[in-house]
């Protein structure tokens, strides 16, 4: 199969694109203004501390203060979960080893975190007015940007990712990713990281990419976290808080060491810039892949070139087609993404429970790859067509988490219910596509929707019903869209005639195609020689 990325630098932009067989799979953007929060690490000082809700705002010199749940003080059960550093966007599922490092005493305000308590799982969870102080500075991680109102998330369970391992300064495990089955690879593995001596207290996590690596490579990778991880301990202690003390590659260089594999075929760039700057982080990072990079010459755009720039406009509209005639519909609530099946043009050639069972088996697939081309995250509800037969349903339900296993964030999928509703998470890291890249609409505030010209007619003349009360033998201007107006002025005005004779005033009707649909201006005509009363 042959698996290509693009990397496109436009204006104000840096946009990439993962593209298999000609077909779009994967599309980030990232402007030149944006800051890359995610990963970043920062000196942050505790602001305030919410102990109704388990956690503290944290000020990190951003316009908004991050948010620190108790959980990622300490962890649930006194240490970092593998499966939760921030690299696990990337797909790493790390498998830990029986016998962790043992730690050395420490106490529990130091790095944030808490003393041990994997011997005692009952013990209760700490209150977070107990391990954090007003004031107090505190090293964190943001694990996801902000959103909404919502400031960052934080933790302060640190993790450095490289190319083949992610170095984690606070948490004395050595773990391998699931993905590495070969027994042999794993032993080989672990005994070069038995060859590297760790800073006390910390640990590591072996990436996918590290199976069959050269062990000087490895070694060398781990080396560089090690002296990353220096370099942030000598940042801290000279910053004052709030400060960034590491801040986390931009896009193009993440996608370099978290996705290119030897499983792609190509690194097409389209920027001169870019391309230097990507090939000095290949050198020294992945230097057998180097061969895969290639500058773009072409005259066309590079996503027109590869024929993906349609498939990327339509990752903007709200309905994704199926071949098979049928649809789907994505909405984004601030609460869920609500996403809907039907079978549009698709009828079937049987039954109807036929047709909603190959519809829903073609939307599963097409619904695991627009949540990740969109970025969706957090609560997903999928309502399938309702399907009759148990053995459908299952079928379904199993194309959708087949389907789910290829993205790299994690998700859960829960059972489909009688009504056919499926409900799913997937980790939300950053803003999806569609908030990154749109703004609310001026004109309907974000409703999606503006009442209809009938209604605005009625308010309309309820309004100058009320307007014209205090009026005696006056002539007044009503201002509305043209649409409104032609409404008013139908049938020899016989909706405005009425108020009219009721409260001896002339009205003139005005239509102004500037003016909102819902917006209805009254005022006096101040000329007394224009009354008619």
């Amino acid at each position: 199969m042959r698996k290509e990325i693009l990397v496109s630098v436009e204006f104000n932009e840096k946009k990439v694109a993962i593209i298999e067989e000609g077909h779009l799979e994967e599309y980030y953007v990232e402007r030149f203004s944006d800051k890359q929060l995610v990963g970043s690490i920062f000196k942050g000082k505790v602001s305030s501390i919410v102990p109704g809700i388990g956690a503290a705002f944290i000020d990190l010199g951003l316009e908004k203060n991050g948010f620190l749940y108790v959980s990622d003080v300490i962890g649930q059960s006194g240490g970092i979960d593998a499966e939760d550093a921030v690299f696990i966007e990337n797909g790493d599922k790390p498998e830990a080893e029986a016998e962790p490092r043992k730690p050395e005493r420490q106490s529990r305000y130091d790095r944030g975190h808490h003393q041990n308590h994997r011997d005692n799982k009952h013990e209760p969870l700490a209150q977070i007015q107990d391990l954090l102080k007003k004031d107090q500075e505190v090293l964190v991680q943001v694990v996801k940007e902000p959103f909404g109102t919502k400031g960052a998330r934080l933790t302060c369970q640190i993790s450095l990712a490289g190319r083949f391992v992610v170095f984690m300064p606070f948490h004395p495990h050595i773990g391998i990713s699931k993905r590495i089955e070969d027994r042999r690879e794993r032993e080989r593995i672990r005994q070069i990281i038995k060859n590297v001596s760790l800073p006390k207290e910390s640990g590591l996590i072996v990436r996918t990419a590290a199976s069959s690596c050269d062990s000087k490579v490895l070694e060398r990778d781990i080396r560089f976290l090690i002296h990353q991880w220096k370099l942030i301990q000598r940042r801290r202690a000279m910053r004052k808080a709030p400060a960034i003390v590491h801040e986390e590659y931009g896009l193009v260089l993440r996608m370099v060491r978290d996705v290119l594999t030897e499983n792609f075929d190509r690194l097409i760039v389209n920027d001169r810039e870019e391309f230097k700057q990507i090939d000095r982080f290949m050198r020294a990072a992945v230097p057998t892949l180097r061969n895969k990079l290639s500058f773009y010459t072409g005259e066309a755009p590079l996503f027109t070139a590869h024929g993906i720039q349609k498939e990327i406009e339509r990752i903007y509209e709200p309905k994704a087609s199926l071949k098979s005639g049928g649809h789907i519909v994505i909405e984004q609530t601030e609460a869920l993404v609500a996403i809907d099946v039907n079978t549009g043009k698709f009828t079937g050639t049987r039954n109807l429970e036929e047709t909603a069972f190959k519809t829903n088996c073609e939307a599963a697939r097409e619904i695991s790859k627009q949540i990740r081309l969109r970025d969706l995250g957090g609560i997903v509800i999928i309502d399938f067509i309702d399907m009759e037969t148990h053995d459908h349903r299952r079928t379904v339900l199993r194309i959708l988490e087949e389907s789910l296993r290829h993205d790299r964030a994690k998700t859960s999928v829960l059972n489909l219910s009688q009504l056919g509703l499926v409900e799913m998470t997937r980790q939300r890291m950053r803003k999806s596509l569609e908030s990154a890249s749109t703004q609310t609409c001026p004109y309907c505030q974000g409703k999606g929707i503006v009442k209809s010209k009938e209604t605005v007619t009625a308010e309309a003349l309820q309004k100058l019903s009320q307007f014209l009360k205090p009026l005696k033998r006056e002539q007044v201007e009503l201002t509305a869209s043209p649409e409104v107006v032609e409404i008013l002025g139908r049938d020899n005005r016989h909706l405005i005639r009425p108020i009219e004779s009721h409260s001896q005033n002339h009205v003139n009707l005005v239509g102004d195609s500037h003016l909102h649909v819902e917006e209805v201006k009254l005022k006096r005509v101040l000329d007394k020689r224009k009354k008619l009363w």
